[in-house]
């Protein structure tokens, strides 16, 4: 696989709130450290996990600084952008910048509706910042993207949009991937539904949520060092995780009710609170959840043996 500048696992964090709804920042900094101490390549924040929709922009710029913190520059820090305008896109990224951020994602924003004007807005945003910047492709999740003819000129045009937060299928990222002759640097999403498939189509990495970090980083080393034994192990613990993967990703809301709670019992965190609106978990999901617990526990517990 091509040697890119930024690859591997970067988990995009979730928000965890105290008990009037603000920010826990204690909350926060142990998710950091959770992820660094389990070979998190790098880190995400504000994207659809993080409940980017909740917040204000003081908040996020709030979220921004407080995992910078915690983080201190000791992994690659992505910060996802998804303001309206590209005045504010531009202010918030560099803001973002000055706070500690390595990478900016350029997330579409709604209103925008012409390929032409988005490559545009894109491309004036890009060109005015000193950072590798990337571009959000989640055709299931979001009402705008560009086409992969769109993203592949975006590219050309502009040397810094070097990154792309690819949420397409396998076959989709593939094509892009050549098209682009590898100098793209796609990371994937989607919980790692796809993970092996991605990384046999090429990408930098994964960009999931943190509840099966340690695993996932196990399998993106494995398919890296690439012998037979350690691909065929790399195959076997994905269809390990794949359950818990699936369970997850059925929907950003799921993602949020039971993925939080499974990740907030990793960071032995007793007390959890939730900002409206939200799903609200039933018996039987938390039953599943409890039950992908244990199963993932084992699975840890086997691979440290």
């Amino acid at each position: 696989m091509p040697d890119y500048p930024y690859h591997g696992i970067y988990p995009v964090l979730y928000a965890f709130y105290r008990a009037d709804g603000r920010l826990d920042h204690a909350a926060m900094r142990a998710q950091v450290e959770h992820c660094v101490q389990h070979g998190a390549h790098g880190l995400m924040v504000l994207g659809l996990i993080t409940e980017v929709g909740k917040h204000s922009t003081e908040e996020r710029h709030e979220i921004v600084g407080v995992v910078a913190e915690a983080l201190q520059r000791r992994r690659p820090y992505m910060v996802t952008v998804g303001e309206p305008t590209q005045a504010a896109q531009l202010a918030f990224a560099r803001q973002a910048r000055r706070a500690g951020a390595d990478i900016i994602i350029l997330q579409p924003p709604p209103a925008i509706e012409s390929e032409a004007a988005l490559l545009r807005f894109f491309g004036a945003t890009a060109d005015a910042l000193d950072c590798p910047v990337a571009i959000q492709h989640n055709p299931f999740n979001l009402a705008v993207n560009l086409s992969l003819d769109g993203l592949v000129a975006l590219h050309r045009n502009h040397p810094n949009v070097t990154v792309l937060k690819g949420e397409g299928t396998a076959v989709e990222t593939a094509e892009l991937i050549a098209r682009t002759e590898g100098r793209l640097a796609n990371f994937s999403g989607h919980g790692g539904i796809e993970l092996m498939s991605n990384l046999r189509a090429g990408v930098a990495g994964l960009i999931p949520a943190p509840d099966q970090l340690a695993v996932q980083v196990r399998i993106y080393e494995l398919f890296r060092r690439g012998t037979p034994e350690a691909l065929a192990e790399a195959e076997r613990l994905h269809r390990e995780v794949l359950p818990l993967v699936v369970f997850m990703i059925r929907s950003i809301g799921q993602a949020l009710c039971y993925g939080k709670r499974f990740t907030a019992r990793q960071l032995g965190l007793e007390v959890f609170h939730e900002r409206p609106p939200f799903e609200a978990p039933t018996a039987f999901g938390l039953a599943e959840t409890d039950r992908l617990y244990g199963h993932y526990t084992k699975l840890l517990a086997s691979l440290s043996a």
